[in-house]
């Protein structure tokens, strides 16, 4: 029988209650499964009446009712602590930042232009211009992607890390928990193996008081019913507790295997696809880069060799000319032939304006000789040698 039925020395003694102590759990990278109910029906079968159960039955004072007020109490607060832990853990402030992360990339993502780096044949002739400027625009758009890639994967990685630590202190809070959530069982059963060794006894008291008919065992009958209710509810009690503990406990492995899922999404999506799309992204540029280099430079050639066969061109034709020149006289025969018939037309045309204002001369001569006989008639104007007379 686990139950103590003395009656105390003193009412203000109180037996205290064990406490429940777990070693910190060892690291692990591998996290199992844990079926709850099947540990619970494991312990059922292994634990029921056993001794250590009997222990803790026996920390019931039937007659001090204080010691199934506070029974199991430590075990009941460390998995409403539980509770507390795995509430407070499930904050937003780890989503956020990820999330942040996560758009953040996406924006850099965004930047992202193929048809920038992706063959096009008619980009060299936009380029050729302004091949330089153009291409280090691109050179230097792509450069600052890369940077920011490369805070991201920092970003990332740092992150990861403190997922996995968060995984282990999620570990240690796992195992400490299963621990109390195994006292607390050890409980539940003391105090259902208690409600019965208490229902046993009072039966055996109630046949006393009706074999000796003595009715002061009636008081004692009262006690040992409001012993039962109070143990019956405290044993209901800590089943609420172990409720309580079957959700938060296996919710704590929950929340381990999502961050073990976001790990590897981490590493599969980022800490593999980054730098590989980085990789990719260098060589694209760089082909791209040689690629208009080498264009460039066939224009260049075709510019240069359309140039000097221009200029051989060009030689060519002033060295003819040059030729030429050197080859006749300074003065053609056909520009003396022509100065010369200029002048001889000039001189026969001058021969004939003078022989004409000659001509002229004479006739106005007469002309004014004839004017003037005519006035002399006109007026009887004397001659000078009949004046003399």
């Amino acid at each position: 029988m686990g139950l103590d039925f003395s009656r105390p020395a003193a009412p203000d003694v109180i037996q205290a209650q064990g406490q429940v102590t777990s070693a910190p759990p060892a690291e692990q990278e591998n996290y199992e499964q844990y079926d709850i109910v099947a540990d619970r029906q494991q312990m059922n079968q292994t634990m029921t009446n056993s001794p250590e159960v009997d222990r803790l039955a026996s920390q019931i004072e039937v007659y001090n009712l204080e010691t199934i007020v506070s029974f199991g109490a430590n075990a009941a607060e460390e998995i409403s602590k539980c509770s507390d832990v795995v509430l407070n853990s499930m904050n937003m402030s780890q989503l956020d930042e990820s999330s942040a992360m996560l758009t953040t990339l996406a924006k850099i993502m965004d930047k992202f232009d193929i048809e920038e780096i992706k063959d096009n044949p008619g980009l060299f002739g936009k380029l050729f211009g302004n091949l330089r400027k153009q291409l280090d625009k691109i050179l230097a758009k792509y450069h600052t992607m890369g940077e920011e890639v490369d805070k991201i994967y920092v970003q990332l990685k740092q992150y990861e890390s403190e997922i996995k630590q968060s995984n282990r202190k999620l570990e240690e809070m796992f195992q400490a928990n299963v621990n109390y959530y195994h006292e607390l069982v050890k409980y539940i059963l003391a105090g259902e193996q208690g409600c019965r060794e208490l229902e046993a006894y009072i039966s055996q008291r109630q046949a006393d008081m009706e074999a000796t008919g003595d009715n002061s065992i009636q008081f004692e009958l009262t006690t040992l019913n409001q012993a039962l209710m109070m143990l019956e509810q405290r044993t209901q009690d800590l089943r609420t507790a172990e409720s309580v503990a079957m959700q938060a406990i296996p919710m704590i492995k929950t929340m381990q295997f999502s961050n073990m899922n976001l790990v590897r999404k981490i590493n599969s999506a980022f800490i593999i696809t980054l730098p590989v799309f980085k990789q990719a992204l260098t060589q694209a540029i760089m082909l791209k880069r040689q690629r208009l280099q080498a264009e460039a430079m066939s224009a260049l050639d075709a510019k240069t060799n359309e140039m000097l066969i221009r200029n051989a061109q060009n030689t060519a034709e002033q060295a003819k000319m040059t030729a030429r020149l050197a080859s006749g006289s300074s003065i053609k025969i056909e520009t003396l032939e022509q100065t010369w018939r200029t002048i001889v037309s000039g001189i026969d045309e001058t021969k004939q304006i003078q022989e004409n204002a000659r001509k002229q001369r004479v006739e106005d001569q007469k002309r004014l000789e004839a004017i003037k006989a005519q006035f002399d008639q006109m007026y009887h104007m004397p001659d000078k040698g009949s004046v003399n007379h």
